[in-house]
């Protein structure tokens, strides 16, 4: 499970043993077949095997995070949308950069938090047809997760483990949506 998703647990944890009530927590997060309603997309999306030629024109300009859902463990789903984070792609590299103005909204376990990332993570990839092999390089800033009255602060490392693109990606794309799909995390993105 990804360091994100893990300091937001411990965090709303830490918060209901405040209160000494277990069910403060919502609904506890149970294994499922599938995503929550909310991770899939409001319209028909992308998509989803764009040619070589057309990966080529996706991964090129400046896109805004829409939306980010990710597996955890025991199938725990955690999603988060808005914020001022950008990705822009250029010639085989990327930099992720939040602006540190405007928070992503958070939802684990059926749990709200609020992540506002103030800084940058750069990489690199290889696009192999309609695929693309991404490697995170170096990340600098910092971020902050709030649940409640409670807040955290957060390396941006681990904010790039779970928002920078890493290893290997299918991507779909149309007009002016990008949705890159990893193992475990699912970035939807609008081109700016």
């Amino acid at each position: 499970m990804k360091r994100l998703f893990v300091a937001m647990t411990t965090m709303l944890l830490t918060l209901a043993g405040c209160f000494g009530d277990p069910a403060a927590l919502g609904p506890s997060s149970t294994p499922s077949s599938g995503p929550p309603a909310t991770a899939a997309p409001a319209t028909a999306g992308p998509t989803p095997s764009p040619s070589p030629a057309a990966a080529r024109e996706c991964l090129s300009g400046r896109y805004r995070l829409i939306r980010f859902v990710g597996v955890g463990e025991r199938g725990t789903y955690g999603t988060g949308e808005g914020g001022d984070v950008t990705v822009t792609f250029k010639n085989g590299s990327y930099l992720l950069r939040g602006a540190g103005k405007d928070p992503i909204n958070l939802t684990l376990a059926g749990q709200r938090g609020r992540l506002l990332v103030n800084g940058t993570v750069d990489g690199d990839y290889q696009l192999e047809g309609n695929r693309a092999k991404f490697t995170v390089g170096e990340s600098s800033g910092s971020a902050t997760l709030n649940v409640g009255n409670e807040k955290q602060s957060v390396p941006i490392s681990e904010v790039g483990n779970v928002l920078a693109p890493s290893g290997e990606a299918g991507l779909a794309c149309a007009n002016d949506a990008l949705i890159l799909t990893l193992h475990d995390i699912r970035l939807e993105l609008g081109k700016v």
